[in-house]
């Protein structure tokens, strides 16, 4: 099975300047293609999205005086590059993402390698490392912070320069077994509505309050962003100004992220064997102008995502119900539908069976049995 790491990486000042180069040098030949394959296909309407052609072309290039630099970089990073947009097409095509975008230098930068990579490790209690890839035989120093199986074989690793001028490693590695495997139990599972109050509620009763990341830094972040706007683009202080913003979305973003993989390893670790959470409509939710600022801060399809992974490893499973189930209005003792339920109505008693519900148990109640419906019905 594989399993991917992220290393802090620290470079020295002629590393920078190769890593801007491969930054630059992949970036270029992502548009490039892209131009190119958006041109062809506005005059002849045919898809020329071809591997194995654009690598042709791409040694046509390296060879001919105009784009002689392009061999200061790893030839398979640039490879990687086209395979990459290949892939973007391919989504777009099967209507499972939009059409690919052209790379921007302002933004998140990256590019990978897809072999002869080497990662030694640093004996006794010393977490720094070097790793060595084409292009960098010096090595580069790495921060290796968890112990990784001497067996597992390196598949391929990605380089990422943030925008606070920080850079990091995903390596992902090849290691021996499987995830377990066991027999799951429908009737030992959790349900888990989704909130802004409480963050995420359980079906057992159990609530874990909403962190609200964004509102302990708004008012920090709205002063760096008067101070950004102040400055003269280009200037020196313009890009002092750019890189507070920056950290400041940086820390809400690790913060939030530490939230949720803390959360959600509590939650995997629950003894449960199978998690129903429900399907949510982010994008028609955030056209409601007074909660979208909440919702965005949530994070809701990021604990989604971890959830499963981390169940996974476990040998758990994660269901999600239909995004139309009236989880909230149905009573999940007697199933009386209340049609008057208002999103004030943080509870409510059941005209029917008179019994008192608290609005997100009983949700979290309802998304359990209706995912137990869903999976005794496949």
């Amino acid at each position: 099975m594989l399993k991917t790491y992220k290393f802090r990486l620290y470079l020295t000042n002629e590393q920078v300047e190769k890593f801007s180069q491969h930054f630059g040098h992949t970036r270029f030949i992502y548009n490039l293609f892209l131009e190119f394959s958006s041109n062809a296909y506005k005059n002849t309407k045919t898809s020329m999205v071809n591997y194995n052609t654009w690598c042709k072309i791409l040694t046509v290039l390296k060879r001919s005086e105009k784009y002689h630099w392009l061999n200061d970089a790893n030839s398979q990073s640039l490879q990687q590059s086209i395979k990459d947009l290949e892939t973007s097409y391919k989504r777009f095509f099967k209507k499972q993402a939009k059409h690919p975008k052209f790379k921007k230098k302002s933004s998140r930068q990256s590019f990978r390698v897809p072999q002869h990579i080497q990662l030694y490790e640093n004996e006794g209690n010393d977490k720094y490392g070097i790793l060595f890839v084409p292009k960098f035989k010096e090595g580069i120093k790495v921060r290796v912070h968890r112990k990784i199986d001497p067996n597992a074989k390196i598949k391929n690793c990605t380089f990422v320069k943030t925008p606070t001028d920080k850079y990091f490693v995903s390596i992902t590695f090849e290691v021996e077994g499987s995830y377990p495997e066991r027999d799951i139990d429908y009737e030992n599972s959790i349900g888990m509505d989704m909130g802004l109050k409480d963050f995420v509620v359980l079906s057992d009763g159990t609530k874990y309050p909403a962190l609200k990341v964004l509102s302990k830094y708004e008012r920090r972040l709205k002063h760096a962003y008067k101070i950004f706007s102040s400055k003269e683009q280009g200037s020196k202080n313009w890009d002092k100004a750019k890189l507070e913003v920056a950290r400041i979305h940086e820390k809400i973003k690790n913060t939030r992220e530490d939230f949720l993989h803390k959360l959600t390893k509590e939650i995997s670790e629950n003894q449960a064997d199978l998690f129903v959470v429900e399907t949510l409509n982010i994008r028609g939710m955030l056209k409601n102008h007074h909660l979208a600022k909440s919702i965005s801060d949530s994070g809701w399809y990021q604990f989604k995502t971890f959830l499963k992974y981390k169940a996974e490893r476990l040998g758990k499973k994660v269901i999600e119900i239909g995004m139309f189930e009236p989880s909230s209005k149905v009573c999940s003792v007697c199933g009386y539908k209340n049609e008057g339920l208002k999103l004030s109505d943080r509870e409510w008693v059941c005209p029917e069976c008179g019994t008192k519900h608290d609005r997100d148990v009983n949700a979290a109640v309802n998304i359990r049995q209706c995912g137990i419906k869903q999976l005794v019905a496949v």
